[in-house]
């Protein structure tokens, strides 16, 4: 059961202040409509949470596949996986590995298609190097699938990343994944943009937990409300963006 300090529910209270979970599906129709991932057997994904949107991936854009291997560092979301994986892909061969994965020590053999959505905004530059390297040359097979999901036009006026931002965590433009991806010898053949809207009325102390765990200097619940308050009053809205991109690893 959730603890009131745990991520899992801080951050489950940050993805119920959007409509992302509407905007997702169609996102998932134009992939399905314009790659063909039949030959998708094998999966991994990393840091899933809970696993809602990796599975709805899976059974939409990769549906032959019959293995899949999660790496996930929160206890809490590892056992909401492992059940969730059993409830809505019970033919599927899945394990689920509670580890970080800067440490983790990797796959015995490559995959064909891996799963990183919103995972790489605890990557400095040189770990994300690194990371797409092993990718590249071991982890992923030859002519196999990276998806990436993550934040992109998070400098625009009223976005809702400023409320990271405030709290000292600078979120990684888009551009430069974009960029480490294609030097380290990723070919892109998919990029879609999804805008969505944050709300931030009555913002209770779960979704605050969620911006004080990212802070990168201790601040305290009533900083993180404060700076919400300051951004935007009355608990207007925000519009944000993340970017979805397919990428194919040609050796």
């Amino acid at each position: 059961m959730a603890t009131e300090n745990s991520y899992w529910k801080a951050f489950s209270a940050f993805r119920n202040r959007d409509n992302y979970k509407e905007v997702f599906p169609t996102t998932l129709s134009k992939l399905s409509s314009e790659l063909n991932m039949t030959s998708v057997k094998s999966c991994v994904t990393f840091g899933p949470g809970d696993g809602q949107y990796e599975i709805q991936f899976i059974k939409q854009c990769a549906v032959n596949t019959s293995k899949i291997i999660a790496v996930e560092l929160d206890h809490e979301s590892v056992q909401r996986l492992r059940a969730r994986l059993e409830k809505s892909l019970p033919g599927v061969e899945s394990q689920v590995i509670e580890a970080n994965i800067k440490s983790w020590k990797g796959l015995d053999d490559p995959v064909d298609l891996v799963l990183m959505m919103h995972v790489l905004y605890d990557f400095g530059p040189k770990e994300r190097k690194e990371l797409f390297k092993k990718l590249h040359e071991q982890w992923l097979a030859e002519g196999g699938r990276l998806i990436v999901v993550h934040a992109s036009r998070t400098k625009c006026p009223g976005s809702p990343y400023k409320v990271f931002e405030r709290v000292g965590t600078t979120l990684t433009d888009w551009e430069d994944i974009e960029i480490d991806l294609l030097d380290a010898g990723f070919i892109q053949q998919h990029v879609h943009e999804m805008q969505y809207t944050r709300d931030f009325s009555n913002s209770d102390e779960h979704i605050l937990r969620f911006y004080q765990h990212y802070a990168a200097q201790p601040v305290t619940l009533d900083d993180v409300r404060s700076t919400i308050e300051e951004l935007f009053p009355g608990g207007k809205s925000g519009e944000a963006f993340y970017t979805c991109a397919v990428f194919q690893n040609a050796q």
